[in-house]
């Protein structure tokens, strides 16, 4: 059958990737986070799969909990964005509310036991109940999968956007640290746990629930591969990052008002950086961050942003990346360096890939660096 064989593979390969991130030299708190997350799924559609199999095993309370496992993997893959992103590990008050949703399911079971003295039977990864039973005990015991992983995939897209948002105003270079492979699978699963509440609540299709939670277990083998593999390339994202510093509110009528600099502190400021920058070269430094150059000018990295943006009114991005294309324009058209192509000479400034160099340079120059090459020759 296709779909025992997708299932039993999805398996293989979740605890194959756990075997290859548990083989570095040194594992990231992200990689445990995803390391849990892919054992916790591995364990949920070798579940799918006993249940498509002639004698399941995870009946009963086993059938129960082997249910109940979104209740925890979608706070694990939560985790892992907050690790991966901001560097965040896991309080006590996160661990409870990652915690107290699969409680209070297995304490609403113990009650159905007790209300109407009989187990809920699970078969082919649904649960299944007596005639006499109301509808909405299986809504209560069905909905919450839908509902809890949804949430935390809002909650984990929120948390990438926000990322995402902080990245121009920390570092130089964003190419591969945006995680928009991770978003985009996040607001996959988004849609997934959306038409699954949907079909569970009114659905009125052809698919059967035994069919229905097949198709998530073959999606969830994508999942598996998708996550896992893209995580271990991705490797450590960042250390450090300051989440705090965003860009300024819209609406504030006083910028940076809490900051504890005045206008001589900033101006002072200011001045260092443009002298720092003018003769240290800093920005040559390809992986350049907004911590390591407030290190460098002995001030913190939310003074060196505020200073940034009002005096430049840029953010640190542009502002370090509009000195690495004026090198470039200079080198462009010095015969000394006519010996290397445009692509090291954008290298030997501080650019890390070639379309990061191609866009950044377009968009503060106007043109191409050949045309402007071009142009600047005739």
């Amino acid at each position: 059958m296709l779909i025992k064989a997708i299932l039993f593979t999805g398996f293989v390969q979740g605890f194959f990737q756990i075997l290859l991130l548990g083989s570095k030299t040194r594992n990231a708190l992200a990689d445990k986070w995803l390391m849990a997350w892919l054992l916790l799924v591995s364990f949920q559609l070798l579940f799918y799969y006993d249940g498509f199999s002639g004698a399941p095993v995870a009946t009963g309370y086993i059938g129960v909990l082997a249910f109940s496992i979104p209740l925890l993997s979608a706070p694990m893959l939560y985790q892992y964005i907050r690790s991966l992103s901001f560097g965040k590990n896991l309080t006590t008050g996160f661990a409870l509310l990652y915690f107290l949703p699969v409680v209070f399911y297995w304490v609403v079971n113990i009650w159905f036991k007790f209300h109407y003295g009989q187990e809920i039977e699970v078969l082919k990864g649904y649960p299944h109940f007596d005639p006499e039973v109301p509808g909405l005990v299986l809504y209560i015991f069905t909905i919450p999968m839908a509902i809890i992983p949804g949430g935390y995939a809002i909650w984990g897209l929120i948390t990438l956007i926000r990322y995402q948002s902080s990245l121009s105003a920390q570092y130089s270079y964003t190419e591969k640290i945006t995680l928009n492979w991770l978003k985009w699978l996040v607001i996959s699963i988004l849609v997934l746990f959306i038409g699954l509440f949907l079909l569970i609540r009114f659905g009125r299709i052809a698919l059967g629930p035994d069919d229905l939670f097949s198709v998530v277990g073959a999606v969830l083998s994508g999942y598996i591969f998708l996550i896992g593999y893209l995580g271990i390339r991705q490797g450590t994202v960042l250390i450090g990052i300051e989440k705090d510093i965003l860009p300024e509110p819209a609406g504030d009528a006083v910028p940076y008002r809490n900051s504890g600099l005045d206008e001589r502190a900033v101006e002072k400021i200011y001045g260092s950086l443009i002298e720092h920058m003018e003769t240290q070269h800093p920005y040559l430094s390809d992986d350049l961050s907004l911590s390591a150059l407030a290190a460098q000018l002995n001030v913190s990295p939310n003074q060196l942003s505020q200073v940034i943006n009002q005096r430049s009114g840029s953010n640190f991005f542009t502002f370090v990346n509009a000195y690495r294309v004026q090198a470039v324009k200079v080198k462009l058209l010095d015969p000394a360096f006519a010996h290397l192509s445009i692509l090291g000479i954008a290298f030997e400034c501080g650019f890390k890939s070639k379309s990061a160099f191609n866009r950044i340079f377009k968009e503060q120059v106007g043109s191409s660096p050949l045309e402007y090459q071009r142009q600047e020759k005739l």
